[in-house]
């Protein structure tokens, strides 16, 4: 099998060192519409993937893409998405491809790029303006990474097929996909999502104004853990997916996993991505 050095503006990534274990790994230099300056945006594509006779693989976006399957690309660990998946192709899953958009260095600006549109609660916002624009980031990934990658790779394009992941503030953007963009993400991994940026209030209206319901949004799978700092994620975890079940989200689209013994890792959401991807992809099978 020929595995091309480029596929379209993405070249294959030969990380030395590197802790990737399976799988090929492409990258890219990209623009993005909502940020100044380059980023890399990253694809995986599972061991799986057949250049000479490809067949459709689902994908799912990711933010924080630097934090996938390599720790030398990282600065806390990585998620051994690329040993995940493995281990899901030999229990019979399809194999997904993973394409991530790193996050930008600056803290102020990964935490307005990732947020829902909505006015943060007071105590949160500190010195300076919060200025979210997750629309932003979502509407590029549909407008233009996502068309993209689906020229360019092999992909089941179908809405159940496609879905988006990510961790603390990754995971709030995720769940917001969940709510706002259930056209375009037929799936959405929230892991120790920020919810707590909102007031039970709050939260009460932004699910009354996105208005979701079974019949029209994405399946999701939550998780948070309860250690340390990850402890201040909990109750709105618990608060939101409570309002999600009262309109009418059964075990089928909606899951939620609690672990009090785990912290505010990549780790932890390691250990978990596989169940996370495991309910996704067992429709899909």
């Amino acid at each position: 099998m020929k595995i091309p050095y480029k596929v379209g503006i993405f070249r294959r990534y030969k990380g030395n060192p590197t802790t990737m274990e399976y799988g090929i790994y492409y990258d890219a230099m990209v623009g993005l519409p909502f940020s100044p300056g380059r980023r890399h945006v990253r694809v995986w594509l599972p061991g799986s993937y057949d250049f000479a006779n490809p067949k459709p693989h689902p994908v799912i976006y990711f933010s924080d893409g630097q934090n996938l399957v390599d720790y030398y690309l990282t600065a806390y660990g990585d998620w051994h998405l690329d040993r995940v998946i493995r281990e899901l192709g030999k229990n019979g899953y399809p194999e997904p491809i993973l394409v991530g958009i790193d996050c930008p260095k600056n803290p102020t600006r990964r935490c307005n790029e990732l947020n829902p549109p909505y006015p943060i609660n007071r105590k949160f916002r500190g010195p300076r303006p919060v200025l979210p624009y997750a629309n932003r980031y979502l509407d590029f990934i549909r407008d233009e990474l996502k068309p993209y990658v689906d020229e360019h790779f092999s992909t089941d394009t179908r809405w159940e097929a496609t879905g988006i992941g990510g961790s603390s503030m990754g995971g709030i953007m995720s769940f917001y996909a969940f709510l706002a963009y259930s056209d375009v993400f037929g799936y959405s991994l929230s892991f120790s999502p920020a919810l707590f940026f909102y007031t039970d209030e709050e939260l009460e209206a932004i699910l009354e104004k996105e208005d979701p319901r079974p019949e029209k949004n994405a399946k999701m799978y939550l998780y948070v853990g309860g250690k340390g700092f990850e402890k201040q994620f909990i109750h709105a975890t618990d608060y939101a997916y409570g309002i999600l079940r009262r309109r009418g989200f059964k075990e089928d689209k909606l899951h939620l996993t609690h672990d009090p013994s785990r912290p505010h890792h990549e780790e932890a959401w390691a250990d978990y991505s596989y169940d996370a991807l495991a309910y996704w992809l067992k429709d899909l099978q």
